[in-house]
């Protein structure tokens, strides 16, 4: 009768991972043959292969812009400054539109 053994599992450092995955990248090897040559579990190359593309390519991250208030003025107009800009809207402003100008402020700036 057979026994089989149990593999036990190796923990990789975030160095190591960067590494391997280099070596694999350069290598010119399918994932399969390069994870049999190096001993890692092919499941493993592509966890670590899919958490690098997904880091590569996740969202830019949204972040919150300040608010400075100024005197209460009596008028219909809101101004609202974005670094060196200052726009002034109107109560019948097109909303949409008004979005779009606020985002190309916030990028220039």
């Amino acid at each position: 009768m057979e026994t089989k053994v149990k593999q036990t599992r190796r923990s990789y450092c975030a160095t190591e991972k960067t590494a391997l995955l280099e070596a694999y990248k350069t290598s010119g090897l399918s994932s399969k043959q390069w994870c049999k040559e190096n001993g890692i579990g092919l499941s493993t190359l592509q966890r670590w292969v899919q958490k690098e593309w997904n880091l590569e390519n996740a969202p830019p991250l949204q972040t919150w812009v300040s608010v400075n208030t100024i005197a209460e003025t009596k008028s219909d107009r809101l101004q609202v400054q974005i670094g060196p800009f200052t726009v002034a809207v109107a109560s019948n402003t097109n909303l949409k539109l008004f979005a779009s100008v606020l985002k190309v402020m916030k990028e220039l700036c």
